[in-house]
C-alpha cells in the first residue's frame, strides 16, 4: 500500500468546520472546545455530563469513517490503551461509534498541560530535567513493550508536560498518525504511522521494514536530542533523505558527553545495537543500566558509583540557552578518527555507530590534574618515563543468573576459539542463551558470511554480526588484537565522543579500567602507519581524557588502547611505523620480558 501524506491543508480540511460546542456524544459526553485538529481525526475536550469531569474525546474525521486503515490505527489504539494501565501513559475510558453522527470515537484522560514540543519553544531541558523526563517517557513505552505494543511515533508532540513538570509527563496517540502543527507532515499506510523527522530506519524501508520495540528507542533518542540542545535533529525530506539520513549515527556533538554515549546507542542504525527500553529507562550518569549485555571487547560493566547523585529540585526550570560543548583541547596536527559500530550488514566504510554500552560521566576538568609543563616539541615518547597514572577501583561484575549461563559461556568459547584467517577478528558483544551480538575486524567480508553460516549451524540461530573492514595494510593490527584477545575482561574501555567525522571536525574521548597499568594510545592510519599519541593523555579521576586536533583526509582507521604493567619501548616509537614491524616488534618485547598485554581498538573512519 502506497503511503499517503496527509496535511492540514488539504481542501476537505479547509471546508470541514468540526462538532459543534455542545454536542453530546451518546448521552455521555458534551463537547466544550476543539484541541487539536489533523489528518485523520480531531481531538475534542469533553466533560463527561454526570459528573462534569474533563476528558479528551478523540474522533475520526467523517471522510476516514470508511477508510480501513484509519480505522484501524483507530481501534488499535483503542486496544492499546485499554491495555496500559500506565502513570506514564494516557488513560483509556471509553471506545464507541456516535450513533448521531456515525463517527468511531475514543475517551481518555484530559491532561491539562502543553506539549513537550511546545515546551521547547522556550528553550532545551537542563541535563537533570532531560533525565527525568527520559526515564519517565522510558517507563511507559517499556510497559508499553511489555504488552507487545509499539507506539510508533514518538515525539515531542506525543508528549505532554502537566504544569512542565516532566517527572508527570504523558505518552498521547497510540496508534493514529496527526498533526497538530501546519505543515507537519503525517505518514500513514504501508505500516508506518509516524512524523517523518522522528521516524526509525525501519519505518522508512531499512532493516527490513520490520518495525519493533527498537523502533520507538531510536525515536526517543531524537526526541532527547531535541529536548537537550533546543534543536531537531535534520531528519526529514524525501523519501531518499528519509533513507539516506538514517545509514550512519547522526552528528551528536551538540549533546552534554555524559549522556552522549546513551544517545549514539539509542540511534544506532541497527536495531539489534540499541538499547531495550528497560535498559534506557534505568539508565543514570555514572551507573550501568540493566543490560545482560558485555561491553566491547570483553570490558567488564560499568559500575554504579557509591555514592547517590543529588537529587535536583522537584521543579525543573526550562533554561532559555543551551549547553555548550565539553572539552576540546588543542594538539599537534594529526589524522583524525571516526567511530564505527554495527549489525550483520556489511557497510564498505560507511559504518555508524559504536554501540557501546552507558558511559559515566567524563571526568570534571576542574578536577583534573594538568599534564606535565614541559613536553618537547618533538615528543621522544620512546624515551619517556611512563606518566604516573591514577588506580582506578576494581570494576566488579554483576554474578549471573543461573539459566542459560552454561550455553552462554559455550557460545563465548566458540567465538574465541573460532578462525576465520590471519586478517579476522571477533569478540562477543552479548551473548544470551539464544541470542548473541559478535563484533569483527576484517579486511574482507566473506569470512564473516562463513562464520556466520557456521554459528547458526553449531548454535541453532543466527547471531548479529558486526563487521569493521579494515584495509590489508591495516591488517597486522586485526592480528595483534586476536593474539591478545584472550585477555578482554580485563581490557580497556575507550569512550569516545563522536561517531562521525568530516573534515576538520574535532575528537575527544575517555579511557577507563585500566587499573594501575601503562596505558598507550595509537592510531593505525588506512596506509597501515602506526602512530602513538600517548603524550596526549591527561590524567584524570580514575580516566584518562585525550582531545584530538580536526580531521583530515578520509577512510578506516583504528584507535587503539594498549595497557600493560610496565612500559614496552616497542609502544613508544616516536615516528610513525608500519603496522606490521610495529606490532611484530610489541609482541616480541612482551614475550621475551614476560610482559601481558590487553587492548581495546574502535573501528573508526573520516568522510570527505
Amino acid at each position: 500500500m502506497e503511503a499517503t501524506i496527509m496535511t492540514p491543508n488539504d481542501p476537505f480540511r479547509s471546508s470541514y468546520r468540526g462538532v459543534p460546542t455542545g454536542t453530546r456524544l451518546n448521552g455521555i459526553y458534551e463537547i466544550e472546545a476543539v484541541i487539536g485538529a489533523g489528518g485523520m481525526g480531531e481531538v475534542y475536550k469533553c466533560r463527561e455530563i454526570q459528573t462534569g469531569s474533563p476528558v479528551a474525546v478523540k474522533m475520526l474525521l467523517p471522510d476516514m469513517v470508511e477508510n480501513e486503515a484509519a480505522l484501524a490505527l483507530f481501534r488499535r489504539e483503542a486496544a492499546a490503551l485499554h491495555n496500559l494501565p500506565h502513570d506514564a501513559i494516557v488513560r483509556y475510558f471509553l471506545f464507541t461509534v456516535e450513533p448521531v453522527l456515525q463517527r468511531p470515537y475514543l475517551a481518555m484522560e484530559f491532561v491539562n498541560g502543553r506539549s513537550l514540543s511546545n515546551m521547547l519553544d522556550d528553550g532545551p531541558l537542563t541535563l537533570e530535567a532531560l533525565i527525568k523526563l527520559m526515564q519517565r517517557v522510558a517507563s511507559g513505552l517499556h510497559a508499553a513493550h511489555e504488552h507487545g505494543i509499539i507506539h510508533r511515533d514518538v515525539s515531542p508532540d506525543n508528549i505532554i508536560v502537566p504544569l512542565d513538570d516532566v517527572r508527570r509527563a504523558k505518552l498521547i496517540d497510540f496508534g493514529i498518525a496527526r498533526s497538530t502543527q501546519l505543515g507537519d507532515k503525517t505518514i500513514i499506510g504501508s505500516g508506518f504511522a509516524g512524523k517523518d523527522n522522528y521516524a526509525s530506519p525501519e519505518q522508512v524501508g531499512l532493516y527490513g521494514n520490520e518495525v519493533t520495540a527498537k523502533s520507538d528507542v531510536y525515536s526517543l533518542g531524537l526526541v532527547l536530542f531535541h529536548a537537550l540542545t533546543g534543536q531537531k535533529l535534520d531528519m526529514g525530506g524525501s523519501q531518499f533523505q528519509l533513507v539516506e539520513k538514517r545509514r550512519r549515527v547522526p552528528d551528536l556533538g551538540a549533546v552534554d558527553m555524559r549522556i552522549r554515549p546513551l544517545l549514539e546507542r539509542m540511534l544506532q542504525p541497527d536495531p539489534a545495537l540499541r538499547p531495550s527500553m528497560a535498559e534506557v529507562a534505568n539508565w543514570t550518569p555514572g551507573g550501568s543500566a540493566e543490560t545482560s549485555a558485555t561491553p566491547l571487547y570483553g570490558f567488564d560493566p560499568l559500575r554504579r558509583p557509591e555514592g547517590e547523585a543529588p537529587t535536583p529540585p522537584d521543579r525543573l526550570p526550562v533554561p532559555a540557552r543551551g549547553r555548550g560543548h565539553l572539552w576540546y583541547g588543542a594538539g599537534v596536527a594529526l589524522m583524525l578518527l571516526l567511530v564505527g559500530g554495527g549489525g550483520y550488514a556489511f557497510y564498505k566504510l560507511i559504518w555508524s555507530g559504536p554501540g557501546t554500552t552507558v558511559l559515566p560521566p567524563p571526568p570534571k576538568l576542574a578536577g583534573t590534574p594538568a599534564p606535565p609543563k614541559a613536553e618537547p616539541a618533538v615528543p621522544q615518547v620512546g624515551r619517556q618515563e611512563p606518566v604516573k597514572l591514577p588506580v582506578a577501583p576494581a570494576v566488579t561484575t554483576p554474578s549471573p543468573t543461573p539459566d542459560g549461563v552454561g550455553r552462554a559461556d559455550r557460545i563465548r568459547k566458540y567465538v574465541a576459539q573460532y578462525s576465520g584467517g590471519d586478517c579476522f577478528f571477533i569478540l562477543p558483544v552479548a551473548v544470551s542463551q539464544n541470542a548473541a551480538v559478535i563484533e569483527g575486524f576484517g579486511a574482507s567480508t566473506v569470512p564473516f558470511d562463513t562464520f556466520d553460516k557456521a554459528f547458526r549451524r553449531e548454535q541453532g540461530f543466527e547471531a548479529s554480526v558486526g563487521v569493521r573492514q579494515v584495509t590489508p595494510a591495516q591488517c597486522p593490527a586485526v592480528k595483534f588484537l586476536r593474539e591478545v584477545g584472550n585477555e578482554q575482561a580485563r581490557a580497556p574501555r575507550i569512550n569516545l565522543s563522536a561517531t562521525e567525522l568530516k573534515a576538520d571536525e574535532t575528537l575527544s574521548g575517555t579511557i577507563e579500567n585500566f587499573a594501575n597499568r601503562v596505558v598507550e594510545l595509537l592510531m593505525v592510519s588506512d596506509r597501515g602507519e602506526v602512530q602513538s599519541l600517548t603524550y596526549l593523555l591527561k590524567p584524570g579521576i580514575d580516566s584518562l581524557s585525550f582531545a584530538l586536533p580536526p580531521a583530515r583526509g578520509s577512510g578506516p582507521q583504528l584507535l587503539l588502547v594498549v595497557a600493560t604493567p610496565q612500559v614496552l619501548d616497542s609502544l613508544r616509537q616516536p615516528k610513525p611505523t608500519p603496522a606490521d614491524t610495529f606490532f611484530l616488534q610489541a609482541l616480541s618485547e612482551s614475550q621475551r620480558n614476560k610482559v601481558a598485554i590487553v587492548a581495546a581498538a574502535r573501528y573508526v573512519l573520516l568522510t570527505n
